[in-house]
């Protein structure tokens, strides 16, 4: 068994290298030489989310800068000295070259990270325990390259013997404070941003970019001078919620105001005014945020179903359907009495970004699920996966997307049948008898749903056990994700999708069908269908009573994809 020795003090910027080389074959005992303070708890966060390969190459894509990999040397020709030295090398000592230049290489690969921003509304109040742990789940993003520009934001602040700007002033300067100080408890560095940022006044200057963002009747414009020379310096900014108006005065506005100007005046953010002043510096960081954050005492979107919070919400496709909720839950309102602002500040911002970017929302005692989100992208858990799944346990943190719209067709007709059939081909990697799947579609079809400009769909057909008519078994027929769209939600999309509109759905896959461990998650039950390659999978209460016709449906179906 191996064993690893995660020393007190490693490099910074080498975490997920670290993670890379606890997953390849080192035997006895690997120790990791220290090299800065105070990151073992950066480690085993990380650690403790278990993040694939494929997640962490998609990290490394992400947030650090790419060398290229140690070349193999050319071969050239050996000496016979030369030959009997290295055959005189034992098994351990080459096993521990191996080693070395594999430590080498990784310490060579994450001595830098890229910077991303974050925008983060910390909603305060919290327990100074929570704090601390706010305080180092920030610092920790930025070690990983996520730097995080905060606004302020406390439920205090909006209470009516806190209307008076003074007062109100000098409580937000306080909160800054104790903030800044549990920031630099836990190693990192914080700069309050007092005024400066936020104006409501007519008149533009240099670094100043106007937005649409509101608050009250004035439009908030967002002076954006201050950002390199912070970043710069590796400090935090922690913002107030203050703006300046015509006669330059200060007033107060919305955090959430706030949020949304600065989300849109970073996106529009020029290349040029990005640029380090630094000296010798050729760095540019990306300023556009690729994380909206909120962090609060009360967590994510609550979900009826999962009687925690949602795990995973398409703002597209739900937000509607979240409103609505929340009237046939007043007492949403009590316990989670901001999470509709939220979501429709959330909704505004992520409007201005592309649309990898993604936002969530955690709670204060526990927001390491932004480390995880950070590495894998993604929610906790799959959205799609049954509430009854022991993979999907109750959760308070929401991630959410933009997303894709989400479109309903009963016929081929009225699709695109190109990016169609490009669709399906992409995600089976394999080619489609074209001709005879749409001569078969026309007898059979009951709906495509699409998602997006085809970045997935989902065909379901009617059935009849005999074959010989369409008949009253809901099969899924395809279920397709482009290779440039997985992880990013859409298959969570399609599968809540269809669990909407069909009760009970059966449906088949190959032995060897890469995703079969996804379905079996998501099945009721299943079966090999004797003789052939296929399993027929099911979900619903009428599937075990049905087993036989749904066998049959499976094998009268003819492959549509050529070997």
């Amino acid at each position: 068994m191996v064993s690893y020795v995660i020393p007190d003090t490693v490099s910074q910027h080498k975490l997920i290298g670290y993670v890379v080389l606890f997953n390849t074959d080192i035997s006895d005992e690997t120790i990791i030489e220290p090299t800065y303070a105070n990151e073992r708890d950066l480690i085993l966060s990380v650690l403790h989310f278990h993040p694939t390969k494929r997640e962490i190459n998609s990290y490394k894509k992400r947030h650090v800068k790419t060398y290229p990999s140690p070349a193999a040397s050319t071969p050239v020709q050996s000496s016979p000295r030369q030959h009997e030295t290295i055959q005189q090398k034992t098994p351990q000592q080459l096993q521990q070259t191996s080693r070395e230049q594999r430590v080498e290489f990784i310490n060579k690969l994450f001595q830098d990270t890229i910077e991303h921003l974050a925008l983060i509304k910390i909603q305060s109040p919290f327990t100074p325990l929570n704090l601390s742990y706010v305080a180092k789940t920030l610092v920790h993003l930025q070690k990983l390259g996520l730097m995080p520009i905060a606004v302020l934001d406390n439920e205090y602040w909006n209470t009516p013997q806190n209307q008076q700007y003074d007062r109100l002033r000098d409580l937000m300067i306080a909160e800054a404070l104790n903030v800044t100080e549990a920031i630099e408890s836990a190693g990192g560095r914080a700069a309050p941003v007092y005024t400066g940022v936020f104006s409501t006044e007519n008149k533009l200057s240099d670094y100043v970019v106007p937005t649409p963002a509101t608050d009250g009747n004035h439009h908030i414009n967002v002076c954006l001078s201050w950002l390199r020379n912070l970043t710069d310096l590796g400090q935090i900014p922690l913002i107030l919620p203050t703006a300046t108006n015509d006669c330059s005065t200060q007033r107060t506005i919305s955090s959430n105001s706030g949020m949304v100007a600065l989300s849109y005046a970073l996106a529009h953010l020029k290349a040029d005014e990005t640029e380090s002043d630094t000296e010798g510096s050729n760095e540019k960081m990306a300023f556009e945020p690729t994380k909206i954050v909120v962090i609060n005492s009360e967590g994510g979107i609550p979900s009826p179903e999962r009687k925690g919070s949602h795990v995973f919400v398409n703002i597209q496709s739900e937000y509607d359907d979240i409103k609505n909720s929340y009237q046939l839950n007043p007492q949403w309102y009590s316990t989670h009495p901001t999470g509709l602002e939220n979501l429709e500040m959330i909704k505004k911002c992520l409007e201005h970004l592309p649309i990898t970017s993604s936002a969530i929302m955690v709670p204060a005692h526990s927001p390491t699920g932004l480390i995880a989100n950070l590495i894998t992208d993604k929610p906790l858990f799959s959205s799609s996966l049954p509430i009854r799944s022991a993979s999907a346990p109750l959760t308070t943190t929401t991630v959410l997307r933009h997303g894709l719209k989400v479109s309903y067709h009963t016929s081929f007709s009225t699709l695109n049948i190109d990016s169609m059939v490009k669709l399906i081909e992409s995600s089976f990697e394999r080619r489609l008898d074209v001709d005879n799947y749409l001569k078969r579609m026309e007898t059979c079809i009951d709906s495509i749903i699409l998602v997006g400009d085809y970045q997935g769909a989902a065909v379901i057909t009617k059935e009849n056990e005999d074959g010989a008519s369409k008949g009253n078994i809901s099969y899924l027929d395809k279920f397709v994700v482009t290779p440039d769209s997985q992880g990013i939600g859409v298959a969570d999309i399609l599968w809540k999708r269809i669990e909407v509109n069909y009760p009970s759905i059966v449906w088949r896959a190959r032995a060897d069908n890469k995703i079969n461990k996804w379905y079996f998650e998501r099945s009721t039950g299943n079966m090999r269908v004797p003789g052939t390659n296929w399993t027929v999978f099911w979900y619903g209460m009428e599937g075990i009573d049905r087993i036989n016709d749904y066998i049959k449906v499976c094998r009268k179906i003819p492959p549509s994809l050529h070997s």
